[in-house]
Order: C-alpha cells, then sequence, then structure tokens
C-alpha cells in the first residue's frame, strides 16, 4: 500500500533550510537557441523524474512521489503503470539500466516524513514478472548510471540516520560513497565489485549526489553541496577522476547554484538546474547547458521561470541520440518540492 508522501529534489542545512535557484544571467545565451516551455511538447499531465530507455524510445517516470511508476511509448504515448500490482512502499525514482530492466529507489517501509533518508535500491526486470527485487542497499539521492554496463554510483548515511530525525539533516551528517556493478546469479540481480570511492570530499563539499559517469566510465560527475561565505549554500559541478581518486571543478560561481542532471551522450556537455541564491528557500528554476571543458561555458538552454510565479522547470535527461531533452513541471509553492507536475519533451537544434 502506498503511504502519505512528501518530496524534496535537494536540501541542505543543519537548521533545515532548503535549496534554492534561479539561473545564472551572467552567460547570456542568443535567443535563437534559448527554448521556453513552449516550445516543448506536453507529453503527461503527470509525474516527474524522467528517464530515457537505452534506445530513446520511451521514458520512465513517477506519478508522484511515493506513488507508481509508469513508462510513456514515444511513439505511440501509451503511458503504463508499471508497478500497479507489484505490492510496494512507494517509488522515489525509477531508472533504467543499459540491459533494459529498471533500477529502482524505493523503501522497505514507509515511515512518513522522514523515509527519505531510509531508501534503499531494488531491481524491476522489463518483464515485470518478478516485482521488486532488493539490492540489500541503502540509498540517499540520485544514482548514477553507466550508459554502457550496470555499471553504478551511490551515496550512503553512514552512520544511518534515526527514524525520528528530520531527514535534511542527512546533508550535513557522514556519508559514504560507492561504486559496484548490477550482475545476475540465476536470474536474481546482485550488485558485485563493490568498493568505496571518494574516501574524502574535497574541503568544499559537505555532501555529493552522483549524477553520471562519463569518459568511458573513468570519470564520476557529481554535483557538490557546500556552504559559501556567510552561510548561503554553494551548489557546483565537479567531476572525480575514478582511477586517480582525483577531483575537477567543471563550474562554480559565488551566488550561483548549479546542480549538475542529465549527460549528453557523448559526455562533452549536460544539463544543469541553475540558479542564483537569492533567499533563504527554494525559488524558481531554469534549465543550462553547461560544456563540459575547461573553463566550459554555461549557457540557459530552456526559461521555465516567469517573474512572480512559483512555476518551474527542473530534473531535465538528454536523450541517447542527444536530439531530444525531457524535462518536468514543477511548483515551488508545493508542499512535496520538488514533486513533478507533467513531463516535457524539447526537440534540440543542432
Amino acid at each position: 500500500m502506498e503511504k502519505p508522501r512528501t518530496h524534496l529534489r535537494v536540501a541542505l542545512a543543519a537548521s533545515t533550510s532548503l535549496l534554492m535557484a534561479i539561473c545564472p544571467t551572467a552567460h547570456a545565451q542568443s535567443k535563437a537557441h534559448e527554448y521556453t516551455v513552449a516550445d516543448a511538447e506536453l507529453l503527461t499531465q503527470f509525474g516527474g523524474r524522467a528517464n530515457f530507455s537505452p534506445d530513446g524510445q520511451k521514458i520512465a517516470f513517477v506519478g508522484k512521489t511515493y506513488g507508481d511508476a509508469y513508462e510513456i511509448d514515444l511513439k505511440t504515448r501509451e503511458i503504463r503503470n508499471l508497478t500497479y500490482n507489484i505490492p510496494h512502499q512507494g517509488i522515489m525514482r525509477i531508472q533504467y539500466l543499459p540491459n533494459g530492466d529498471f533500477l529502482v529507489t524505493a523503501p522497505h517501509v514507509n515511515t512518513g516524513p522522514n523515509t527519505r533518508a531510509h531508501l534503499e535500491m531494488w531491481v524491476l526486470g522489463k518483464d515485470l514478472n518478478r516485482g521488486l527485487q532488493p539490492l540489500g542497499e541503502q540509498v540517499f539521492e540520485g544514482i548514477a548510471i553507466s550508459k554502457k554496463t550496470n555499471l553504478i554510483a551511490w551515496t550512503v548515511i553512514e552512520p544511518e540516520l534515526k527514524r525520528e530525525e528530520p531527514w535534511q539533516m542527512a546533508f550535513v551528517r557522514p556519508t559514504k560513497r560507492y561504486i559496484a556493478e548490477v550482475t545476475y546469479k540465476n536470474g536474481k540481480p546482485r550488485l558485485t565489485e563493490k568498493r568505496e570511492i571518494m574516501a574524502r570530499l574535497p574541503e568544499e563539499c559537505k555532501f555529493i549526489e552522483p549524477q553520471d559517469f562519463r569518459e568511458d566510465d573513468s570519470e564520476l560527475v557529481y554535483s557538490c553541496m557546500g556552504m559559501a561565505d556567510g552561510g548561503n549554500v554553494q551548489i557546483s559541478v565537479m567531476g572525480n577522476k575514478l582511477r586517480e581518486d582525483r577531483n575537477v571543478i567543471h563550474y562554480r560561481k559565488a551566488g550561483e547554484y548549479d546542480e549538475v542532471e542529465g549527460i549528453a551522450p557523448g559526455g562533452d556537455w549536460t544539463t544543469v538546474e541553475c540558479g542564483k541564491q537569492d533567499k533563504p528557500g527554494l525559488p524558481v528554476l531554469d534549465i543550462c547547458r553547461l560544456e563540459l571543458t575547461p573553463d566550459g561555458k554555461i549557457t540557459r538552454l530552456v526559461r521555465g521561470t516567469t517573474p512572480g510565479s512559483t512555476v518551474d522547470i527542473s530534473n531535465p535527461v538528454v536523450s541517447p541520440d542527444g536530439k531530444w531533452l525531457a524535462f518536468q513541471r514543477s511548483d515551488n509553492a508545493s508542499p512535496d518540492i520538488g514533486e513533478g507536475f507533467g513531463l516535457y519533451l524539447l526537440k534540440l537544434g543542432d
């Protein structure tokens, strides 16, 4: 049975203040290539956290926080509920593995608002015949999945928060980061070759969220969440060269919020929830494009904000061929911050 839910994309602060953003204006993109929501097609009137299938023909998404998981066929626009007859306690995220199976983030037991700090990883077979199969590992926030193999990376709160503690405290508590591969034995999924990575975080990072692999899985791109001078939240785009355990800064600018999201298929650029910190809360968001090169340029890709409105856009992902962008409509005033209220599909120009 599904239970009451709450949802927050990113939070950071011992005082439980939430993260925030508006797209930076320092690097204005040419009007010919700055899109708006009106340029995109409305795919669904509900749901969020889209993820393209490996062949780019489908998109998996969650209907609502701790709700069911769905899949839309981009050729027919037919939507099917993937989990309506599968026992679960509510789905937070659903992503595709390269083999076509689904990697699901969901709680074993939903105990209310603080469940977000106690989520686990599961595999749902593409045939949907076996239900959610546990991988036996907790996870906090997003999971990076290789586009080539079933290699994944994730963050764990260690030691685990108590059930009565506010889940937002996880962002300032000790964490560990792991990498492993989803393999199968007698048809049952499991994690193999698990090892700890990034044993010590960069000084500027209180917490990191793995997002994507690039350069033949030799680099893990992640969001670095820390505090700037004056106590303001600082979100920046970084990468870890895994073989050397060397961290690189892809983009950081004082006063801006830049949370990395879906990466382009070649790994040379990525989408970013971009913003400027202008109040102690979570304001509206636009979507930017960041070139993953030394001194890479950041430009606004999709404008989703209107002055005075709480409605915005978030959670962008790029199709496997790099020609399409999927994202969600959000509302900053929603009690479930980060909730998706419909998916959009945008054709990208050359």
